[in-house]
């Protein structure tokens, strides 16, 4: 049987001051004039870090099997399929001028 290294303290601590930095980026960023949806980009990206960091680090997913990167990697294909169409109709409401309901 093989043994699993877990992360320090120290590792903790570092990701831990990571988020906090990442979060106080995200509010940074929200009093930004940008234009178009970088809004909406650049608050994504951060979150996407911020969740691939608790998900390594906090729930242990750089220690565990094979099995559960497979399913940790589906659920990223599935959720980022669900924000493209999510996205795709919300950006392009503006793009058929006349149509009705509009």
């Amino acid at each position: 049987m093989t043994e699993k290294r877990t992360p320090s303290v120290t590792t903790y601590m570092i990701v831990c001051a990571l988020l906090i930095v990442l979060t106080v980026l995200t509010v940074t960023v929200s009093f930004f004039d940008l234009p178009g949806i970088w809004h909406v980009v650049l608050g994504l990206c951060i979150a996407a870090v911020k969740g691939a960091l608790v998900v390594v680090f906090f729930m242990h997913a750089l220690i565990s099997s094979r099995v559960t990167w497979i399913v940790i990697a589906v659920a990223c294909f599935w959720l980022c399929l669900l924000l493209m169409l999510g996205l795709t109709d919300y950006f392009t409401r503006g793009l058929v001028p006349f149509m009705t309901g509009h």
